[in-house]
């Protein structure tokens, strides 16, 4: 090479000359982006006090702020959301209490309706996920909500544990199981509580 020539630099051509390659370039991006683990986000619901299927105002907040503010529109693929409602007997069985009970079948009945309940409102929030194309699970366990939800979170292991909360005061609070503060303390993830808008509160206490 004379002394004061220019290298020349061989160009790629990727626009016709292998086709072929550029499609397995993509593949295999695609493949790695596939191979990336999803941040699994665990969302426990409930029923409003009226009873099923419409879910609570804390519970519907805390869904939709997980939607608004953590799973954006480009990462969908990236989020596994991991749905979890707890049926307390003693709250769910109350309207059946004047029923009469002369077998199993009898209590079957009640499982089995209690079950139907319980799966129109875990219906509502897979639906939105659905429509948002985000990968989701949805379970329905019974107990007390306190302890599923720590043995739910110890089991599924999600990296992130979300929970609504009615924003009750300090005096209220008192006489209220504080599930989210009990969680909250034993659980092993991280915890965000989403407190009801104030805005939100509505008219009939039975409504929440």
């Amino acid at each position: 090479m004379a002394e004061n020539e220019t290298p020349k630099v061989k160009e790629l051509d990727t626009t016709g000359d292998e086709p072929g390659k550029k499609d397995a370039l993509t593949k295999e991006i695609t493949s790695v982006t596939e191979d990336v683990p999803k941040t699994r986000l665990m969302i426990a619901v409930n029923q409003c006090s009226k009873g099923y299927p419409k879910p609570s105002i804390s519970s519907r907040h805390a869904f939709d702020w997980v939607l608004k503010n953590l799973i954006k529109p480009c990462c969908r693929k990236q989020y596994k959301v991991i749905i979890l409602h707890v049926q307390v007997a003693d709250e769910d069985g109350l309207e059946e209490l004047d029923s009469v009970y002369a077998s199993q079948s009898d209590f079957q009945h009640l499982k089995h309706k209690e079950l139907c309940r319980g799966l129109a409102l875990l219906q509502i929030f897979v639906k939105k996920c659905n429509d948002l194309e985000i990968e989701c699970e949805g379970y329905i366990k019974n107990g007390d909500p306190k302890e599923i939800i720590c043995k739910h979170v110890e089991k599924r292991k999600p990296d992130l544990l979300v929970l609504g909360s009615r924003g009750l005061g300090t005096i209220q609070s008192l006489f209220v199981a504080g599930v989210s503060a009990y969680v909250a303390k034993h659980v092993q993830c991280p915890v965000i509580v989403i407190k009801r808008d104030p805005k939100e509160i509505p008219d009939d206490p039975m409504d929440d």
